[in-house]
């Protein structure tokens, strides 16, 4: 693989529809938008959302994330709360089930990892 270098202002000026998104969500109807830095075994770029809510019933991905803008609450399988604002970093393991709950529209800085 190739480095790779951007710039968040243009990355976020060529954001696109993630063709990930649900059909469904519990709450809201989120737009998600992204913007690859790098494609292939390793994802990396920025993603956003809008305020909304969804079920993980078994997340997808090994993924690492900073949240760069908003308020993200995510709620673990067993009820364990996690608050997460600008500058917090978190990762989900594949797998992971839990709630998304967008409070405030966020985005973020993403890592999926093979």
């Amino acid at each position: 693989m190739d480095a790779a270098f951007d710039d968040l202002q243009a990355m976020t000026e060529r954001m696109v529809p993630d063709p990930d998104k649900p059909t469904s969500f519990l709450e809201g109807d989120p737009t998600w938008m992204y913007a690859p830095l790098t494609e292939g075994n390793v994802e990396s770029g920025i993603w956003t959302s809008d305020v909304g809510a969804w079920e993980e019933t078994s997340y997808p991905v090994d993924e690492v994330m900073v949240v760069t803008r908003g308020h993200l609450r995510l709620t673990d399988a067993d009820g364990t709360v996690h608050e997460l604002r600008e500058g917090n970093m978190f990762a989900l393991p594949k797998g992971w089930a839990g709630r998304w709950e967008v409070i405030e529209d966020m985005a973020k800085i993403y890592v999926i990892v093979p």
